[in-house]
């Protein structure tokens, strides 16, 4: 296998620490340098990523194309984000970028257009994409075994603390712009783009936060409704994050999306009911995958799109057009 040589920008993200952990585990990329965006962030990813082991040198970009990677690794601040991908992808060069990029949708699409018009690989963060479930429905839904889709419900919550809470203000839309992005992409995923687009993002005003911590937003089909729900002020709303995929021959429900294990790996159990008649019994089938890296697979797919070996099915439009409705989401 190919050995890409990468380049990562930026600390700032929160899964800033993920390639860092992903390419430890598997084969593929090396990372030859950081570009710093955080010194806070830097030291402390640093410190816990590598502990007794030298890490790649802190470079400028001037450096960065002078080692001609194969691809930058973007993981600055949200708001941030594109910015620095047009930088890497002006250049010349291959990029993944962490979600959901900036909330200037202009710049947004400029960024989609440029990768598009050098035919370079841009990669979105949506790690649930690659989860074992969602690939598991998605495969149920293109052979027809669900039926017609008239409803995703779609939820993924966290207890934060107030000042994570507080930092959320610098985000229209909150909640929704930072972690409801990863439901919205679903939805349009297995419903397909919205007729209407109807937000209902409040504050909870919990511990006298003003931020808007709880996202909510509805999504208008010809044949239903799909609705997805992201708050930062719920107990235990890490472990009931859920998806449940309805259509008219069957429901998988996956919950939870993702089980944190003491080793750093995740599990993530659903349940798939097909050809059911009957209101008051079913004929669920339970599964589980155990001990999978979050974006393992995620990586594996950006390396093959950059080899050239498969082709990245989300593309520029869809990038796009997904980044207006999360916009939309966000009002």
């Amino acid at each position: 296998m190919k050995t890409l040589r990468v380049v990562q920008v930026g600390f700032a993200h929160d899964h800033a620490p993920g390639p860092i952990d992903t390419f430890r585990r598997i084969e593929g990329f090396e990372i030859i340098g950081f570009i710093n965006d955080n010194d806070e962030r830097q030291n402390w990813i640093l410190e816990h990523c590598y502990k007794d082991i030298p890490h790649p040198p802190i470079i400028t970009w001037e450096e960065a194309f002078e080692m001609k990677p194969d691809a930058f690794i973007i993981e600055t601040c949200e708001l941030e984000l594109v910015e620095n991908a047009i930088r890497a992808l002006e250049a010349g060069y291959h990029v993944y970028m962490d979600k959901p990029g900036s909330q200037d949708t202009e710049q947004f699409h400029r960024m989609c257009n440029i990768a598009k018009e050098k035919d370079l690989v841009l990669c979105l963060g949506y790690m649930y994409r690659y989860n074992p479930a969602i690939v598991r429905a998605m495969q149920l839904k293109n052979e027809g075994k669900l039926g017609e889709i008239f409803s995703v419900e779609a939820q993924m919550s966290v207890r934060h603390e107030n000042d994570k809470r507080a930092w959320l203000s610098r985000f229209e839309g909150g909640m929704l712009y930072f972690l409801g992005c990863h439901l919205i992409d679903l939805v349009v995923q297995f419903c397909g783009f919205p007729d209407e687009v109807h937000p209902f993002n409040c504050n909870t005003g919990v511990d006298g936060n003003e931020s808007r911590d709880y996202g909510f937003c509805l999504y208008k089909y010809k044949n239903g409704v799909s609705f997805v729900k992201s708050c930062a002020t719920e107990i235990n709303g890490y472990d009931r994050r859920q998806v449940v995929i309805t259509g008219s021959l069957g429901t998988v429900e996956i919950k939870p999306i993702e089980y944190n294990n003491a080793n750093w790996t995740l599990d993530c159990v659903w349940r798939e009911t097909l050809n059911n008649d009957r209101a008051w019994s079913d004929n669920s089938t339970t599964y589980r995958v155990t001990d999978y890296g979050r974006y393992d697979d995620m990586f594996k797919a950006f390396h093959s799109y950059v080899t050239g070996e498969a082709k990245n099915p989300y593309t520029y439009d869809y990038e796009a057009k997904l980044h207006d409705i999360i916009m939309q989401s966000c009002k």
